[in-house]
């Protein structure tokens, strides 16, 4: 019976210091003193604050998983990464020379890392770059990185950071020479 007590009690101060974290964090986000700090400070402050969330998750899991703890309670956390299936967004024999597009926009707004696939059988090299914009529009895309240049007959990956994020992602892709064999496929593979 003493034991319930405790838990019980365990239980409503964890829930309350849960409450007051959550506010300290929620204002220490809402002051925005980070908006000026360096890139490397932002991203500790955000790994600080979300290292201080994760423990107070594990608090509470351990508590309402205690004896005492109320009845029909089940406390799981799953984060799986699992990734979408790939998405082919261009695949044509080029034969000109000029700028082309990918045939959409993949829309990364879920995501958490983005991968591009360039495999091609072209004869000769072909500019490849990266575009993002915040809405399903190539239109004033801005470009993501460097150009990579593809090299008759090759295959390349291109990887996006997190920093790199934009909701809706395509390429772009350059031909100085007009090739006269092959063709250019590039998917698309999203992780979740």
């Amino acid at each position: 019976m003493g034991n319930e007590k405790d838990n019980t009690g365990k239980l409503l101060l964890t829930a309350t210091a849960a409450g007051g974290v959550a506010a300290v964090i929620a204002r220490l986000l809402q002051a925005k003193p980070i908006l000026a700090a360096e890139p490397e400070d932002k991203w500790n402050y955000l790994m600080e604050c979300q290292e201080g969330i994760i423990a107070l998750l594990g608090q509470l899991i351990e508590v309402m998983g205690a004896p005492g703890a109320p009845p029909g309670v089940e406390v799981t956390v799953q984060t799986p990464w699992v990734a979408r299936d790939p998405e082919q967004i261009y695949s044509y024999a080029i034969r000109t020379i000029g700028t082309f597009y990918s045939d959409r926009m993949v829309d990364w707004t879920r995501g958490k890392r983005f991968l591009i696939k360039v495999e091609s059988s072209l004869n000769q090299p072909v500019t490849v770059q990266v575009i993002g914009n915040f809405v399903d529009d190539m239109a004033l895309a801005s470009d993501i990185n460097a150009p990579i240049v593809v090299g008759a007959d090759e295959n390349h990956s291109i990887g996006l950071a997190w920093d790199d994020w934009h909701p809706f992602i395509g390429i772009r892709l350059t031909t100085a020479i007009a090739p006269a064999a092959g063709i250019l496929n590039t998917w698309a593979v999203i992780q979740e």
